[in-house]
Formats: structure tokens, C-alpha cells, sequence
């Protein structure tokens, strides 16, 4: 009975300062996001592509992958006044796929669409705001991860980071157990910076064919580990862009005739 009292009068003098809880709504509200230009998967993800969260982009060659990623690059960058985050964005290429040449034209695009309304916002600034690092090797990817936090401590106003493509990288390594040992500790990581940064991480991935009852299936490269790592996984394919962990229960959001841009 004592303790009980006790434990009412504390509550009571620690507790009657709190006047009133945050909803789900406000805090859904208060979630910063990236736009990906494509309508319906911004409405499908809330805004966009989540802080805070590891996205991670598959299909196959030539389907968009590198291309949403310099998009996402430029789009990080859109002051706040437009509910933008006013970032930078730090883009880890490990296939040699980045193009400055086509970053500079979607900069370009860019800077028409908020031409009078965001004084400012040129397209050579974009290209300033986008910092590159090649990471040809699995060995120069894992020392670029690792000093992530030291980085983004010199640099806070960068707000996403992309790793285009993580698969190359893990897939350079024969050795299977050597491959998953180098996953794990890439996400503990990724994991660490997300914990100490608001900052968004974006992955790239493959898909590949696996057999499964004598017959060649399609899935996504770096198998179920990291699947269930990632927080969100989209689609991109020449009908459309889906969202879901696995291909069996991905779901449609948006297909190539709304998305024709």
C-alpha cells in the first residue's frame, strides 16, 4: 500500500507537466521527405522517400535506377519554402554509372520549374551540392561507409546519401560467406549513421534469376537478410513502378503511361 502511494505522488509531481500527446497524424506531418517526381509513388510513400529510412531501388539494367538517383540528388536541394529540405546529397558510385553530363541537364530542368518563384536556386549550385565519391571496390566502399558519421559531421547540411549500386559491390566478392559477412556490417553501418544523422540512404539493387522447382525465377540480388534490413523496396520496371519487399506481394503505383516522364 505504501508503495503504491508513493508511486501516485510521483507520477503525480512528474507527470502534471505533461499537457498533451502528440497524435500519429502530427507526427506523420512532421515526416521529412524527398520528392521522386513521380506522382503516384510520392502519394503511395507519404511524400517521398522517407529521412530516416533506407530505401532501396531495384530492377533491371536500364530501367531507371542511376537516373531516379541523380533525380534525387537535385531534389534533396529544394528550399523549404516549396517543402523542400534545402540539402545536399552525397552520391557513392561503385559501377561508374554517375553522369555529371545528364545531372547537369536535369539541374537545368530543375531550375526552369522554380524559374522567379526561388531566388537562388541555379543549376551550377545543384551540380556544387552533389558530392561524389567512386568506390570501384568492396574494400573502398567499406572504408567510405565507415567514415560516413566522421563526414557528415563536417558536413550536416548534406540530407541523403546514395549508394548506386551495392549489389556490384558485394557480388565482387567469390566467397558467399565472405559476401554476407560484408552486408551485415555495411547495415550495422548505414544502421549507426541513421541513428546519428537526419539523413535519407538510398540503395540500388539487381535483380537475378535463382531455380526454384526446376524452373528460373527473377528475385532481387543480396538475398533475404538484407530484405529484411531495407525499409522500403521499389520496383522500377519498362511497365511501372511497384513497392514491395518481395515480387510475389509487390503491389503497382504507378505504370509506364501515368509515369511517360
Amino acid at each position: 500500500m505504501f508503495k503504491n502511494i508513493k508511486m501516485l505522488e510521483y507520477c503525480h509531481k512528474h507527470c502534471q507537466d505533461i499537457k498533451a500527446m502528440e497524435t500519429s497524424d502530427s507526427l506523420f506531418n512532421l515526416r521529412q521527405n524527398i520528392k521522386t517526381d513521380v506522382q503516384e509513388l510520392d502519394e503511395y510513400l507519404g511524400g517521398g522517400i522517407a529521412i530516416g529510412r533506407v530505401t532501396e531501388f531495384v530492377g533491371l539494367s536500364g530501367t531507371g535506377k542511376t537516373q531516379m538517383c541523380l533525380q534525387l540528388s537535385l531534389n534533396v536541394q529544394i528550399p523549404k519554402q516549396f517543402s523542400g529540405l534545402e540539402g545536399k546529397a552525397l552520391y557513392i558510385d561503385t559501377r561508374g554509372d554517375f553522369n555529371p553530363a545528364r545531372l547537369q541537364e536535369l539541374a537545368i530542368d530543375l531550375e526552369k520549374r522554380f524559374l522567379h518563384k526561388a531566388l537562388g536556386f541555379k543549376s551550377s549550385t545543384m551540380m556544387q551540392n552533389v558530392y561524389y565519391q567512386n568506390c570501384p571496390s568492396s574494400a573502398e566502399l567499406f572504408a567510405c561507409i565507415v567514415n560516413l558519421n566522421r563526414y557528415l559531421n563536417s558536413n550536416p547540411s548534406i540530407k541523403l546519401i546514395l549508394v548506386d549500386s551495392l549489389a556490384f559491390s558485394i557480388r565482387m566478392l567469390e566467397n558467399v560467406r565472405d559476401r554476407t559477412n560484408l552486408l551485415m556490417e555495411l547495415h550495422a553501418l548505414i544502421h549507426q549513421v541513421l541513428c546519428h544523422h537526419n539523413v535519407a540512404v538510398v540503395l540500388t539493387n539487381e535483380l537475378g534469376f535463382y531455380r526454384s522447382r526446376r524452373k528460373w525465377k527473377l528475385r532481387s540480388t543480396l538475398g533475404e537478410k538484407h530484405t529484411h534490413l531495407i525499409n522500403e523496396r521499389i520496383w522500377l520496371t519498362e511497365n511501372g513502378n511497384y513497392v514491395g519487399k518481395t515480387l510475389k506481394f509487390r503491389k503497382l503505383v504507378t505504370s509506364i503511361n501515368a509515369n511517360c516522364g
